[in-house]
């Protein structure tokens, strides 16, 4: 990796003539010592100079120190020299031109460009591929202390590897099928449910009126999870926030995939000032025109402090977030299902399967490697019975290679038969799709192992230097139903007994003249 940088120090006042020898010795001193500590590389400090209050450096490497790591070596160790014999202080710097040249496994399939980046320059000579990236001059001091373009030049990478990813056809492998079912009916689930009077859309896109009938079933869906996983393998149930913050977001990574196909959130803002006097011009209008005043609001309101619970896994770790678990508490196993989770789902005119507002299930663990892979099977055997057992579906189950994982040095360790880290996917048919071997099928549950993602991410550690993985499952029953009415239909004769326990009795739909 080749880097160039011009850059120069601001100095709180001019440094007198004699200082040039000792600036002189101090960088030549700094040469020597990353040169000794990287034998392999190159590093030099090209050129400097002093003009009035600035001090202008020029610093390039091979394979060696990056020279914005070495500007803020130089940025602390030079304050020293020169604050103590001649009393004056570096107020900071700032780039002229900064290059860096990195080899590319892959060519882009499309060009993209960057934040805190001037320009990206992509190139191929006998064969090889490489990316020049010209830093933007103006970014931010704090930008690069903090690591940001270490994570530039990662993102080319990233985003190059998504490309290519994304362009392929198959992104799963079938592990297992529950084989064929008996079907009673080719009719659209929604349509089904809509004409019974069991479901209504709200006026508002991707939602839901759910009536008594359908929510009788899905108490009974919970019921099932209950008896079949959660109480045999010793869960417990939590009630996790339904709103989360930036903060949450960005330690779980979530942030950084915002509408890039996997996190569509929903936003939530505040009011400036949550006084009556603020809001009257805005309640006068609303009272005299019966609309709503969208640009006088605006500018009422803060930008998004974060959002509606996408899925409720990242919100529970702040829970846990900087602490230190006993060995007595391992492994942690919970659930949640105390209210909706919302998702932006592109379109407006899809079904039941497809909600803005859904009511998901969360199964969450914690242990040691061999613990959270042990809970993830038995959470895996459970549910394929419930499917194949209790609700009688046709399922399969798919193991998916996520686009995080593939790039990731766990790749190696999926294994078809075993669940170690990775997801997998129950997806089921929908006849009125068409057929099975040319339809597409409904995902309706996952279940992964995440590693060390989450304990990492939210620097969670475990007493006696416990290695700690995590892992999750979701599953909403808007999903579950649309699945078992599109294949066994709303005659309860047609369901299957064990399914059927679970109901006491089955609500009238609320009937309309």
């Amino acid at each position: 990796m080749k880097h160039y940088l011009e850059a120069f120090f601001t100095l709180s006042s001019p440094l007198p003539e004699e200082s040039k020898e000792d600036l002189k010795n101090f960088f030549t001193q700094f040469d020597e010592k990353i040169q000794e500590s990287r034998k392999d590389g190159e590093f030099s400090i090209d050129d400097w100079k002093i003009k009035n209050s600035q001090l202008s450096l020029t610093i390039s490497s091979i394979d060696s120190v990056p020279p914005h790591v070495a500007i803020l070596r130089i940025r602390k160790q030079m304050a020293e020299v020169i604050g103590k014999k001649y009393r004056v202080g570096l107020r900071g710097f700032e780039f002229k031109k900064y290059t860096i040249e990195t080899e590319l496994e892959q060519e882009p399939l499309e060009k993209f460009t960057l934040p805190l980046t001037s320009k990206l320059t992509f190139k191929e000579k006998d064969g090889k591929h490489s990316v020049v990236i010209e830093i933007d001059p103006k970014i931010l001091e704090d930008f690069v202390e903090k690591g940001a373009i270490e994570r530039i030049v990662r993102r080319v990478s990233d985003k190059i590897s998504k490309q290519h990813y994304g362009a392929k056809k198959e992104h799963h492998d079938v592990l297992w099928y529950s084989g064929e079912k008996k079907l009673y009916t080719d009719k659209n689930p929604t349509q089904l449910m809509q004409k019974a009077n069991w479901i209504q859309r709200t006026n508002y896109r991707n939602q839901w009126l759910l009536s008594p009938t359908i929510t009788t079933l899905a108490e009974a869906l919970k019921q099932i999870m209950i008896d079949h996983i959660y109480k045999p393998l010793g869960f417990d149930q939590m009630m996790i926030p339904k709103l989360v913050d930036w903060s949450i977001w960005l330690r779980s990574e979530h942030a950084e995939g915002i509408y890039q196909g996997g996190f569509e959130p929903y936003f939530v803002v505040q009011p400036k000032e949550p006084t009556p006097e603020y809001f009257e011009e805005i309640a006068d209008y609303i009272t005299i025109t019966k609309t709503i005043p969208e640009e006088k609001l605006y500018e009422k309101i803060t930008p998004p402090i974060g959002g509606l619970s996408y899925a409720q896994c990242p919100p529970f770790w702040a829970f846990l977030e900087g602490k230190t678990l006993a060995k007595e508490s391992l492994p942690i196993k919970i659930y949640d299902w105390s209210g909706p989770t919302y998702r932006y789902e592109a379109g407006s005119a899809y079904g039941f399967e497809r909600v803005d507002e859904l009511h998901r299930i969360e199964t969450l663990f914690i242990g040691s490697p061999e613990q959270t892979k042990e809970i993830g099977e038995k959470v895996r055997n459970n549910l394929r019975k419930i499917f194949e057992d209790v609700l009688d579906l046709e399922v399969r189950e798919s193991r998916v290679m996520p686009w995080w994982l593939q790039q990731s040095a766990h790749e190696s360790e999926v294994d078809v038969d075993d669940l170690v880290v990775g997801t997998i996917d129950w997806e089921a048919y929908m006849p009125y799709r068409g057929s099975r071997e040319e339809s597409e099928w409904l995902e309706i549950q996952n279940i992964s192992i995440i590693g060390q993602k989450y304990p990492k991410g939210f620097s969670v550690k475990a007493e006696g230097n416990i290695e700690l993985w995590s892992g999750c499952g979701g599953g909403s029953f808007e999903r579950f139903l649309t699945a078992f009415i599109s294949q066994k239909g709303l005659d309860t004769k047609n369901w299957s007994d064990k399914f059927m326990k679970y109901i006491d009795k089955l609500p009238e739909p609320i009937k309309f003249h």
